[in-house]
């Protein structure tokens, strides 16, 4: 059994190794953005918590200030088999590769889990491994998604030995994977995961009718193991769930909005991806699909849906097989989104949570894992069983139909080409010559697309024919269709790792020497960097999202991230992304980068200086913002308002100085009140911590320029906690009593610490589940 699962390990091993050689080998590492993105944090994450000795809750460099273990940032140290692979300097991607091992031998050990040959089990878990989804997720940085992704088949595995044995090892395995899973915070993969358990259990349920009572004890196995799993993650759950409501996938009506969570629905059209991956361009520029854009395709695998095909049918019967197909069409019609409303609409409205994400599209992941597997048992079926007369006819019958379709295909190539060339849409903001060279690119891929399945399809039918006629031995055929397999996504996998220039894409990877150039300090940052006082940048235009500040640990009023403040964003929309240098001064706001010239009487240009960026060298202007405001300051009238939207709405509209006139809500007073002057003597500031000294000649109000989160900072006036109000819809505002008086903002770490405490419970007794029931289990055996 150990040199079994030693051999699969080794060989994904092997194949994760070549197909990303420059990346284990060489020093290179995907520089997309949202790879940079976390790779920028977690540096300037990572100088905090060393300094701090603690673990950081909060980083001030994006949107004027967010949290990180709250928002799903900054979360390798929370993830405990990540802490453990540490310590053998597994880290960052060469984790992230491992993972991609680890899903490859989870689908091995599931198949083999239902007895089927070596080599099918080998199909199924390599072909999972190597799906273009899960390889675009290391390309593009989406490491979370994967790294969760690769828990899907162990998940399965343990879960069938639940309500198979209901041994008590298992059920703390089942506890430790299920949590490890949800510790890794892709909670949208694993939630399709947990929609794959509960189809699991029913079709169990039906499956056996006549025994419905002793069922139940099976399922109270499965609920508690998946309840404990709950406790082993609580540490990034809970803060999650605190800020949840003031999140932009929380805060309008619980939930992301509808037309934002539907954004990236897989429209029924697209599913052709699954066989032609050059259906609707294989990505970037040459994609003209329904969604607002894409890297790749979503394709399956012509030898692996061959397989699957032949895996429903000849195992028709079996209970594992009719989960595989019904999850797999549940979760298909979740991803269609808005283009299958009722199904999305059933979850997006009474399911726990589910409409704070978006992408449904990304269900797909869990639909690719199960026809995978459904491959393994196809491949399966025909080492085991060659097929016999009724073989013969259907082997006869395809390889005729095959025949026909090519010759239909050849004959009718030109009005292929023309009808789908007239189906292409246009290309905006190009040059005709440069829009005619991107539908010649999209005919390329479609036609090349149908050139490999034809290539496939004659391969694969050669093999049938062979085993059949019982010409060569059913293990070489084996061997034979598990390498044109893996040809066949490897060929797909090399298109997204190394695009070729006539694709028109670019490759994602870089050397990490320039990747580190290019997040290094450069005459722009060591301006900004060299200027006195406390005060944000604001990146204009398409500089708006770098994050290249954030590894310097200089703040903007910029940046990027999906669960940014809900207030924030509310911001963002009604000043056109903070086009009013109102809006600008009082986040503190010093300085404004551009790459283009901006003429306005309040930016006074102050350098012209190349700004070196993970995409290459901008030349940007630097400018001074005339009359910024101070961090904190003191404002002399403050009128009460209900709403954030009301303060925005009135202080926008009416153009009102935003020094001297606030609007805060839930005030404790009717209309405007007035307050004494009052004086921001000393500045104290911590990642985690903001303390302000002032002095006030009576009942005053402070503005702190810093994102109003309740849930995450605490108001302390001379070290007693008072109720902080929220100014303007973004900041805070402080009533400050007469004299000399010490205020502070401190993140609240109490949610995250109980969260910890839970999380090392819970793994502790899973543990000793484990422990406990693999000793009894071992006793019972000797005796």
């Amino acid at each position: 059994m150990y040199t079994d699962s030693a051999g699969i390990a080794a060989l994904c091993l092997a194949l994760v190794s070549g197909l990303f050689f420059p990346v284990v080998f060489q020093g290179m590492v995907p520089a997309s953005p949202d790879s940079v993105h976390p790779m920028a944090l977690s540096m300037a994450l990572d100088d905090v918590h060393e300094s701090s000795g603690h673990y950081p809750l909060w980083q001030p460099w994006s949107f004027c200030g967010m949290p990180s273990v709250a928002a799903f940032s900054y979360l390798n140290g929370l993830y405990y088999p990540g802490v453990l692979l540490e310590w053998v300097q597994v880290r960052g991607l060469l984790l992230q590769l491992l993972h991609m091992v680890f899903a490859g031998a989870g689908g091995y050990v599931l198949l083999r889990s239902c007895r089927l040959r070596r080599t099918a089990a080998v199909l199924g878990g390599t072909a999972f491994m190597l799906n273009p989804y899960l390889v675009t997720m290391f390309v593009y940085g989406h490491g979370s998604q994967l790294m969760t992704s690769a828990y899907m088949p162990w998940v399965l595995w343990a879960a069938l030995r639940v309500l198979r044995d209901r041994r008590v090892s298992d059920i703390g395995m089942l506890a430790l994977l299920a949590g490890f899973q949800l510790q890794r915070a892709h909670i949208q993969i694993a939630y399709y995961s947990w929609i794959a358990l509960a189809i699991l259990a029913i079709v169990v349920l039906l499956g056996r009718r006549s025994s419905f009572r002793g069922s139940l004890p099976a399922m109270a196995s499965l609920g508690l193991a998946l309840g404990l799993g709950v406790v082993i993650s609580l540490q990034v759950y809970l803060p999650a769930l605190d800020y949840a409501p003031l999140s932009v996938r929380g805060g309008s009506g619980g939930g992301a909005g509808y037309e934002y969570a539907t954004m990236w629905s897989q429209h029924p059209a697209e599913l052709l991806t699954l066989l032609l991956p050059g259906a609707f361009g294989f990505g970037g520029v040459s994609y003209w699909g329904f969604m607002p854009f894409t890297d790749y395709p979503n394709y399956a695998g012509f030898v692996v849906l061959v397989l699957a095909a032949v895996g429903a049918w000849s195992w028709r019967g079996n209970l594992f097989i009719r989960f595989l197909l019904a999850s797999s069409l549940f979760l298909l019609l979740v991803a269609f989104g808005t283009f299958w409303s009722p199904v999305y609409d059933l979850m997006y409205h009474y399911a726990p949570f589910f409409n704070r994400f978006r992408v449904p599209s990304m269900s797909l992941a869990a639909v690719m894992l199960h026809l995978c597997l459904l491959a393994g048992f196809g491949l399966h079926t025909l080492l085991e069983r060659p097929g016999g007369q009724q073989g013969t006819r259907l082997l006869k019958t395809v390889s005729l139909l095959f025949a026909v379709v090519l010759i239909g295909v050849l004959l009718a190539e030109p009005w292929i080409e023309s009808s789908l060339r007239s189906l292409f849409p246009p290309v905006r903001g190009v040059p005709a010559a440069l829009a005619r060279i991107v539908d010649d690119v999209r005919w390329e891929q479609f036609r090349g697309s149908v050139r490999g399945v034809v290539v496939m399809a004659a391969l694969l039918i050669g093999l049938f024919w062979l085993r059949h006629r019982g010409a060569v031995q059913g293990r070489i055929v084996g061997f034979a269709v598990l390498l044109l397999a893996l040809s066949d996504l490897l060929l797909v996998d090399t298109s997204i790792v190394y695009p070729a220039r006539e694709s028109l894409r670019r490759s994602q990877l870089v050397s990490r020497d320039k990747l580190e150039r290019a997040l290094g300090p450069d005459e722009v940052t060591r301006f900004l960097a060299g200027q006195p006082g406390i005060f944000r940048i604001y990146p204009a235009g398409s500089l708006f999202g770098e994050n290249k500040f954030t590894a310097l640990g200089i703040e903007s009023a910029g940046g990027y991230h999906p669960a940014k403040p809900a207030r924030y964003d509310a911001l963002l929309q009604a000043t056109g992304n903070l086009a009013d240098t109102r809006v600008l001064r009082m986040l503190n706001v010093g300085y404004v980068l551009s790459a283009g010239g901006i003429d306005h009487p309040d930016l006074e240009p102050v350098l012209d200086a190349p700004l070196q960026l993970p995409g290459g060298e901008v030349d940007v202007t630097v400018y001074r913002l005339r009359d910024a405001l101070e961090r904190a300051w003191f404002t002399d009238a403050v009128t009460g308002v209900d709403t954030s939207a009301s303060a925005l709405d009135v202080m926008l509209s009416r153009g009102l100085d935003v020094r001297d006139k606030v609007f805060a809500e839930r005030v404790p007073w009717e209309g405007t009140e007035s307050f004494e002057h009052g004086e921001v003597v000393a500045i104290e500031r911590t990642p985690e911590r903001r303390m302000f000294r002032v002095r006030t000649d009576g009942r005053a109000f402070l503005v702190i320029s810093e994102v109003y989160l309740p849930t995450c900072w605490k108001a302390l006036v001379d070290g007693k906690q008072v109720e902080p109000y929220a100014v303007n819809g973004v900041l805070h505002g402080i009533v400050v009593p007469p004299g000399e008086h010490r205020i502070e903002l401190v993140c609240d770490r109490s949610c995250f610490a109980a969260g910890r405490r839970w999380s090392a419970a819970g793994v502790i007794l899973a543990l000793l589940l484990v422990v406990s029931g693999g000793a009894a289990g071992f006793r019972k055996q000797r005796m």
